[in-house]
């Protein structure tokens, strides 16, 4: 974070700039560790001193919920949420961290792929391309409706993982899993459905595997169900039969490699 305005500069701006100054910042802060001595939290401590004067209520507000920080804990939680909200936005597409370090990890890549039947939404796309990564998914095949990484709300909810995993993007599903059955894919379709198998069940894994997903309020297609060997759904046990597509695909997902590591 090498921006560094000077008091002029920062009172120029209107308040919501103001506050993006800040938010960008804390969430640099946040992301990368940083604590309260460090020079960064130290330059948003005098962005803050810069803008104690002004009267607006938001500033006003904001300036408060800072000035009880003394560590980067619950507390600098809060005043970056604060922030969020003045902002009309939040961290919900962003990071969910589990480990630290990632870039130092040595990965994993499962013989499966994952074929997307149309799912229309951007967002749900990019949480696939996500979780597909995280899971050390081998590759990704896009069809349909399916919108590609091109698409910057797939970049944005995606946080890179676009860029480290192989893809594709084919106008015709059945034709794709046509192909893949015959270079000897097992094709599974994750579907509620009465033909469909609970995937806790499942004891062994095939090993060249295809996963297919489907558009989120129709589902995998009738053609590409014909073509499967089999239908897995997740066990659900509330009122609702259904879950979102990427959620789903994220339990799927570990399901399956769990038994993959294990085996």
């Amino acid at each position: 974070m090498n921006k560094d305005f000077s008091k002029e500069k920062l009172l120029e701006k209107n308040t919501r700039q103001q506050l993006k100054v800040l938010y960008d910042l804390a969430r640099f802060i946040e992301v990368n560790q940083h604590g309260v001595h460090s020079d960064h939290f130290q330059k948003l401590a005098k962005y803050h001193s810069f803008l104690q004067d002004l009267t607006d209520e938001k500033i006003q507000k904001i300036n408060k919920e800072f000035a009880k920080i003394n560590e980067v804990d619950r507390q600098f939680q809060i005043y970056l949420m604060n922030l969020e909200r003045f902002l009309g936005q939040s961290t919900k597409d962003y990071d969910f961290l589990v480990k630290t370090g990632d870039d130092k990890q040595i990965k994993t890549r499962h013989p499966i792929r994952c074929l997307l039947d149309s799912v229309r939404s951007a967002h749900n796309v990019g949480a696939m391309f996500r979780n597909s990564e995280c899971f050390g998914i081998q590759e990704i095949m896009l069809t349909g409706l399916t919108p590609t990484p091109e698409s910057a709300q797939v970049q944005k909810t995606a946080m890179g993982s676009e860029t480290m995993l192989k893809w594709n993007y084919h106008k015709n599903a059945i034709e794709v899993i046509q192909e893949l059955k015959e270079q000897g894919h097992i094709i599974w379709s994750i579907e509620t459905s009465p033909q469909a198998e609970d995937i806790n069940q499942i004891k062994q894994i095939p090993e060249k595997l295809v996963l297919i997903f489907g558009h989120e309020q129709h589902g995998v297609s009738h053609e590409l169900l014909k073509l499967s060997d089999k239908i897995m759904q997740i066990p659900l046990y509330g009122v609702k039969n259904s879950l979102n597509v990427s959620i789903c695909q994220g339990i799927i997902l570990n399901s399956i490699c769990s038994k993959l590591e294990s085996s």
